[in-house]
């Protein structure tokens, strides 16, 4: 190759040119712009697991809002078992409806106080009834399906003892106690708005 033929000259200055112009144009334009993507890259990249992860959580979030809400549903409908205060005239109506209905005959009724348990409170009550085994069984039963949550323990039953106490309606003599309960203003739970 002879560098003296300008046809080679021409050449060889193009060859050059053109390397010239591919450097140029490398680092002027594409490796600015080559980090510029990369970066971008990375940042759509990060977007994209954010974006993933804020899919997740509201996927969950609305599976946990559901649940939710399905609690406080069950929640309520316990609720309206426990009152929020002391329900006194309600028991004795209730009370006083059962033994009517079952003519059995409350003898004593004693108040014990209020119990705090957990996030509610228990208001006990010593009660004393005569009747016969049926209609005591009646009257617990009624007990049991007052419109509140009402708990019978320690039930003790004895015969009649003196004959002046003994008639065919009152054979036996029942003591038991009796609780009710009401939830604590400070316990009762709170909706929460999503």
């Amino acid at each position: 190759m002879d560098l003296r033929d300008p046809k080679n000259q021409k050449l060889i200055l193009g060859v050059l040119i053109l390397i010239l112009g591919v450097y140029l144009w490398h680092n002027r334009f594409y490796s600015p712009k080559s980090m510029l993507i990369g970066t971008k890259q990375m940042e759509y990249e990060s977007i994209l697991t954010n974006l993933k992860n804020v899919e997740l959580k509201a996927k969950s979030f609305e599976s946990l809002k559901a649940e939710y809400e399905n609690l406080l549903e069950k929640y309520k409908r316990v609720e309206l078992l426990l009152p929020e205060e002391k329900q006194v005239p309600l028991l004795l109506t209730q009370l006083h409806q059962a033994a009517q209905t079952t003519e059995a005959k409350i003898t004593e009724i004693v108040p014990k106080g209020v119990m705090p348990i957990d996030f509610y409170n228990g208001d006990g009550y010593s009660i004393q009834v005569a009747g016969t085994y049926h209609k005591l069984g009646d009257l617990l039963a009624g007990i049991a399906n007052f419109p509140f949550i009402a708990n019978v323990t320690n039930v003790s039953l004895a015969a009649q003892a003196s004959p002046q106490d003994k008639s065919p309606e009152n054979t036996l003599t029942a003591k038991f106690e009796l609780t009710n309960y009401f939830i604590r203003e400070q316990d009762r739970l709170k909706r929460i708005n999503f």
